[in-house]
C-alpha cells in the first residue's frame, strides 16, 4: 500500500457505518465495555496497592480495637399503668393522655430523657460520687507520640466531674429509651465504660421519674391539679411567644400576598402585551416596588428581637443570598413563608393544648378527681455480664471494606497518573496501530549466559567480535527467544505487501534512547540470515549510531551517506561489505557536516533511495527521532514500510500521541509499532503477547528524557 494511502483501520471501518445510529450505539457500548475491561485489568495489575489498602484497613481495625474503650450496657424497666375516674363525664369527654397508644408511650419516653430530669439525676450526690463517672479521654495516638500532641494539664483534668448541666448532657448521650412493642413497658438503657456506673444511672433515672410523676418527691408537685396549672402556664407562654413572633411578620406577610397577586397580574398581562407596553411597564414597576417594600419589611421583621433565635440560625443562608437581588428575594420569601407556616401550626397546636388543659382544670375543680398515669418500676438494672461494644466482627468487616476501598482508589490514582506505556495492548490502544512485534529488554549478560549454556565456547569471525553484544544473530545466540522475536518482526514486515515492491523499510522513534538503532540492526541481520541482500543505511546524520553497534568508528569507512548525498562519492564507494554477516552491507552516516538537514534534499534523496532499492533486496534505514528534528519526515514519504519504535516504561504517552497526530496530518501513518524494551511482569502477563522471559523487575524505572528540549541538543555528538 503506498504511504499516501495509509490510514487507521478504525477510521476506515467507521466510515462504512456513518449515519447508522444503531451501529454507533453498538460501537459506543463496545468501547465502554473495553474501557471497563481494561480498567479491571489495570486494577489487577496493581494488586499490590489493593492488598496494601486491605492490610492498612485490617491494621487500622486492630489498632482501633486496641484503643477503643469497652462499653457496657444495662437497663431498668418502667411499667406505665392507666387509671381514669371522673364524677363529671360526658360523651364528648376525651382522655388527653391515653397511655394505651404508642404516641403516648413515646411521649413518656421523651419526658424521661428531657434535660430537666437528667439534671436532677446529675445533681444527686450519690451519682456525682460514683468512681469512674466521667470516662477518661481516649488516647488515639500511640503512647510514644501522645506526649508531643497532648498537653499534660488537660490530661490531669480528665477525671473531674463537671457541673450538673454539663453532666446531664453526657448522661443524655449514654441514655437510650425505647418502648417494648405491644406492651406498656419502657426500657431505660445506659451504655458506659463502667458497668457499676451504668447500673446506678439506669436505676436513678427510673426512680427519679417515678417520684416526679407520683408526687413522692419532697420537691415535687403535690397534685395533678398543680401539674395541670404548670402545664397551662407553660402552654400559655409558648402560645404567647408564637403569637408575638407571628405578629411581627404580619406586615411582611400581607405585602407578600400583595406581591404574589401583582406577580400573577403581570403574568396575565405578559400573555397579552409586549414588555414595553405602558400597562406592562406600569405593572412591572409596581411589582418591583412591592418587591423592594417586601424586602424592607422582611429586614425589619428579621431584625426584631421577638424571634431572634430562629433568624440567628439562618444568618449564613441569608448572607449567601445577599449578593444577588433575585436570590435574596427568593430566599426571603422562602424563609418567611416557612417560618409563618411553622408559627401558624404551633399557634394552633398550643391553642388546642391550652384549651384542653383549661377544660381539665375546670373538671378537676368540680369533681376533685384526677386522670393520671401510674408509673411502676418493673425491674431495676442488673450488672452487665460483658461489653456490648466494640463489636470485633463489625469493626473488622468495616475496616476491611474501607481498606479495600482505599486500595482500589490508590490503584486507580496511580493508573491515572501513569504516563508510560507498559504493554503491547496499551500501545495498540494508544496509537490505533497494529504491533508488528514485541521485543523484550535485551540484556548483554543474559545473552552471554544463554550462549555459554547452549553452545559452550563459540568461535566467531573477527568482525563479529566487535559487534554490540545485543546483536543476537550470531553464532550461539540466534536460537534464543530474543532472536525469535526479531524473526516475528521480519515476518510481520514481509506481510505488509509484496517484498519485491516494498524494499525500503525505515525505523524511527518519538524520542532518542528508544532503541531504534538496535532494532534496525537486528532486523537487518534477520533479513540477511534469510539470504536476502540487505543494506543497512544510517540516515541519522546528526547523531549516527550504526557504526557504534558494529564496533566501528564514524570515519572508519572514508565515504558514507553524507558524501554520497553531497556528490563527493559514488554510491558503490560508500558501501562497507566486511560486516562479519553474510548478505549484510552497511552504509555509515559519513563524516560530520555542519548542515545535515540541507543534505536531505528531496530530489537527491529520492534518487539515492532508488539506487539502493535497485541494488539490494531489502534496504533498512535507521533515521533520526521524529520529535527531535524534521529529517525523518522528509524521508518517510519515499519509503515503503515505516516502523515506529516505542520503548516500554520510557516514552511518555503524550510523545507517542504527538507523533501519531503529526504523521496523520502528513498522511504518512506508520505501518505498525515495534514495542521495544519491555520486561514481562507477572502482573502484566498476557498483555505483551511475548514468548516468555517472565521475570519480575522494579516497576517505575526512572528515565531522564524530554522531547521538548531534545531538538536543540540533538546532533551535538562530537565523535568522529
Amino acid at each position: 500500500m503506498p504511504p499516501s494511502q495509509r490510514s487507521r483501520r478504525q477510521s476506515a471501518d467507521l466510515e462504512d457505518f456513518e449515519g447508522d445510529d444503531l451501529m454507533d450505539d453498538g460501537i459506543t457500548r463496545q468501547a465502554g465495555g473495553e474501557k471497563t475491561k481494561q480498567l479491571i485489568i489495570d486494577l489487577f495489575g496493581r494488586w499490590h496497592w489493593i492488598v496494601f489498602g486491605l492490610i492498612l484497613g485490617v491494621l487500622g481495625g486492630f489498632y482501633y480495637l486496641s484503643k477503643a474503650p469497652k462499653s457496657y450496657q444495662t437497663r431498668a424497666t418502667l411499667l406505665i399503668k392507666q387509671a381514669t375516674s371522673s364524677v363529671m363525664s360526658s360523651r364528648d369527654q376525651v382522655d388527653e393522655m391515653d397511655y394505651r397508644t404508642l404516641e403516648a408511650m413515646n411521649t413518656v419516653a421523651e419526658r424521661i430523657s428531657r434535660p430537666e430530669l437528667l439534671q436532677k439525676v446529675a445533681a444527686r450526690p450519690e451519682i456525682r460520687a460514683l468512681p469512674g463517672l466521667m470516662p477518661k479521654p481516649i488516647a488515639w495516638l500511640p503512647e510514644g507520640a501522645s506526649k508531643w500532641f497532648v498537653k499534660k494539664e488537660k490530661a490531669d483534668e480528665s477525671g473531674a466531674v463537671p457541673a450538673p448541666a454539663s453532666l446531664a448532657g453526657a448522661i443524655s448521650g449514654w441514655t437510650t429509651i425505647s418502648v417494648r412493642r405491644g406492651t406498656r413497658l419502657l426500657d431505660i438503657f445506659i451504655a458506659h465504660q463502667s458497668p457499676e456506673v451504668a447500673k446506678a444511672l439506669a436505676d436513678t433515672i427510673a426512680t427519679e421519674y417515678q417520684a416526679e410523676v407520683t408526687g413522692d418527691r419532697s420537691s415535687g408537685r403535690n397534685s395533678s391539679l398543680q401539674i395541670l396549672i404548670d402545664e397551662s402556664d407553660a402552654a400559655k407562654k409558648r402560645l404567647q411567644t408564637a403569637q408575638s413572633a407571628m405578629g411581627s411578620y404580619q406586615r411582611a406577610l400581607l405585602t407578600l400576598r400583595d406581591l404574589e397577586a401583582r406577580e400573577t397580574a403581570v403574568g396575565e398581562l405578559g400573555r397579552r402585551y409586549l414588555p414595553k407596553h405602558p400597562r406592562m411597564v406600569a405593572a412591572t414597576a409596581e411589582k418591583i416596588s412591592l418587591q423592594q417594600r417586601f424586602l424592607m419589611e422582611f429586614e425589619a421583621a428579621r431584625d426584631s428581637t421577638v424571634d431572634r433565635e430562629y433568624w440567628d440560625a439562618h444568618v449564613a443562608e441569608w448572607k449567601e443570598a445577599s449578593g444577588d437581588e433575585m436570590t435574596k428575594l427568593a430566599t426571603a420569601r422562602r424563609l418567611l413563608v416557612a417560618r409563618g407556616n411553622v408559627l401558624e401550626s404551633e399557634i394552633g397546636s398550643q391553642t388546642s393544648v391550652f384549651n384542653s388543659i383549661l377544660t381539665r382544670i375546670h373538671e378537676a375543680d368540680i369533681n376533685n378527681q384526677q386522670v393520671e398515669s401510674d408509673v411502676k418500676i418493673s425491674s431495676l438494672a442488673q450488672l452487665p455480664g460483658g461489653p456490648v461494644s466494640p463489636v470485633v466482627q463489625k469493626v473488622m468487616t468495616l475496616a476491611s471494606v474501607g481498606g479495600l476501598t482505599i486500595g482500589v482508589l490508590l490503584a486507580m490514582l496511580f493508573i491515572r497518573l501513569d504516563n508510560k506505556i507498559h504493554t503491547v495492548a496499551q500501545v495498540e490502544r494508544e496509537t490505533g496501530l497494529p504491533a508488528l512485534a514485541a521485543i523484550s529488554d535485551i540484556q548483554a549478560k543474559t545473552l552471554s549466559r544463554k550462549t555459554r549454556k547452549r553452545d559452550g565456547s563459540v568461535e566467531e569471525p573477527d568482525a563479529c567480535k566487535l559487534w554490540d553484544p545485543r546483536l543476537v544473530f550470531r553464532d550461539g545466540r540466534s536460537m534464543t527467544t530474543v532472536a525469535e522475536m526479531f524473526r516475528v518482526l521480519r515476518a510481520s514486515v514481509s506481510l505488509l505487501g509484496d517484498e519485491k515492491k516494498r524494499r525500503l523499510t525505515l525505523f524511527s522513534s518519538s524520542l532518542p534512547g528508544e532503541g531504534k538503532t538496535l532494532i534496525s540492526s537486528n532486523f537487518a541481520l534477520a533479513a540477511a540470515q534469510q539470504g536476502r541482500r540487505t543494506l543497512l543505511l544510517d540516515l541519522d546524520l546528526r547523531k549516527p549510531a550504526i557504526h557504534k553497534v558494529f564496533g566501528l568508528k564514524r570515519d572508519f569507512h572514508h565515504n558514507g551517506v553524507a558524501e554520497v548525498l553531497a556528490g563527493q562519492a559514488a554510491f558503490e564507494e560508500a558501501i562497507f561489505k566486511d560486516t562479519g554477516a553474510p548478505n549484510l552491507h552497511l552504509m555509515l552516516a559519513g563524516k560530520s557536516v555542519p548542515n545535515p538537514g540541507e543534505l536531505l534534499n528531496a530530489a537527491s534523496l529520492e534518487e539515492f533511495l532508488k539506487t539502493a532499492a535497485a541494488n539490494y533486496d531489502l534496504v533498512v534505514i535507521d533515521s533520526a527521532p521524529l520529535l527531535a528534528v524534521p529529517d525523518t519526515r522528509i524521508i518517510i514519504p519515499m519509503v515503503n514500510n515505516f516502523c515506529l519504535v516505542v520503548r516500554a516504561d520510557y516514552v511518555p504517552k503524550g510523545a507517542v500521541r504527538r507523533v501519531i497526530s503529526m504523521m496523520e496530518n502528513d498522511n504518512n501513518l506508520p505501518s505498525g509499532i515495534v514495542f521495544n524494551g519491555f520486561t514481562e511482569k507477572r502482573r502484566l502477563m498476557g498483555q505483551n503477547y511475548s514468548y516468555g522471559n517472565y521475570q519480575t523487575s522494579r516497576y517505575g524505572k526512572a528515565y531522564r528524557y524530554g522531547y521538548g528540549s531534545y531538538g536543540a541538543s540533538y546532533g551535538s555528538d562530537s565523535e568522529k
